[in-house]
């Protein structure tokens, strides 16, 4: 049992979702805390467990169920099989998942995910549809300037990070591909699955693509899901995620 006070760095972000007043008009109680930092807490229990190597090639799945609110005290556990929960004090199930480790990874090639360019659509549904590519986004691994202020948002500060970048990194990347592809609003993300490769190496240069793999309206709210690989030199496979966000909220009442 791990315990984390939760912090909401996104107070500032353009996704008013994570300021009260843009999260109250959807009925929230205040700022919604965002999934990244909430996946970080979800997963504490796996990095203790197993440390660098569940970030060089460990699998895991979150699934957001109920808010977390900044100043929260939140509880991290996982059973004997590392099915995990996220609870705060009135014992509410925030995230749950699990996470698992195995050397034998399934494959992952450069060649099944297109390079494509970016252009910012509007969020809606039909805008996309399953199987298009959504544009690319290259970046370079800068994890020793970006490792202060990035664990600071997640109240983290394990000494394991100086060698490998957190796992809740590669989602914030995810949802940059996401915002660099769509035109968001308010917006929130829901789940992702996550298969780790490799670690990668501070300076290296690195291609995250993906394509549209679901596309569907619940309760008015209108979902994307994606499949998201990141490549690093010489195309070698770093990250699967299949990531899923609520790109369009339904109106407030």
């Amino acid at each position: 049992m791990i315990e984390i006070i939760a912090h909401n760095y996104g107070a500032d972000h353009a996704n008013a979702i994570h300021n009260d007043a843009g999260a109250r008009q959807h009925g929230f109680a205040g700022a919604l805390v965002p999934g990244v930092a909430v996946y970080g807490y979800l997963m504490r229990p796996a990095v203790e467990a197993w440390g660098l190597d569940w970030l060089a090639h460990g699998a895991a799945s979150v699934r957001f169920l109920h808010p977390v609110y900044d100043g929260e005290r939140m509880i991290a556990e996982a059973d004997d099989t590392m099915n995990l929960q996220l609870r705060n004090a009135a014992q509410t199930v925030c995230a749950q998942g699990a996470a698992s480790l195995s050397e034998e990874l399934p494959e992952l090639s450069s060649t099944d995910y297109e390079l494509a360019e970016t252009c910012l659509r509007p969020p809606t549904i039909a805008s996309f549809q399953v199987g298009e590519p959504l544009g690319s986004w290259a970046f370079t691994l800068n994890w020793q300037v970006e490792r202060a202020a990035f664990l600071a948002d997640m109240n983290d500060d394990a000494a394991l990070y100086q060698r490998a970048p957190h796992p809740a990194y590669w989602l914030a990347r995810a949802n940059e591909m996401f915002m660099s592809n769509i035109a968001l609003g308010m917006w929130i993300h829901t789940a992702s699955e996550i298969q780790h490769y490799a670690l990668p190496v501070e300076g290296e240069a690195i291609s995250l693509r993906g394509r549209v793999i679901e596309l569907y309206e619940k309760k008015g709210h209108e979902y994307l899901a994606a499949d998201l690989a990141a490549f690093g030199e010489h195309e070698r496979p770093l990250v699967q995620i299949k990531h899923t966000a609520i790109i369009r909220l339904n109106e407030p009442r």
